[in-house]
């Protein structure tokens, strides 16, 4: 994937994300995007934070609270974000998964 592709499919997921935090009340989870990275902060305080790393051409999911980190490369193929470790770990069902279960959120990408 060449440099522009992956920003704009980077642009594409984080648009994406943010929006479905649009209607979430702000006590419950708040999603603020800064500089490239994108953190959404639960009612418990805890962070998962996205960051671009357009060097390796991956989005990187962090949440130190739980020992989760993940690296996603984007499949062209499946159209998605898949983790480089082979777990097929998707991004935005990982990300709509644990939020239902942390938070009971029903978060619709």
């Amino acid at each position: 994937m060449n440099e522009a592709d992956y920003r704009r499919k980077v642009l594409e997921s984080m648009v994406r994300i943010e929006k479905a935090f649009s209607d979430v009340d702000p006590d419950v989870a708040e999603c603020e995007q800064s500089l490239g990275s994108l953190t959404i902060t639960s009612a418990d305080r805890s962070r998962l934070i996205l960051s671009t790393q357009p060097s390796v051409r991956q989005i990187w999911l962090a949440l130190a609270a739980k020992g989760i980190a993940h690296h996603f490369n984007y499949s062209d193929e499946k159209d998605q974000w898949i983790d480089d470790k082979g777990k097929n770990i998707e991004l935005l069902s990982f990300l709509k998964q644990h939020f239902k279960d942390s938070g009971d959120l029903d978060l619709q990408f």
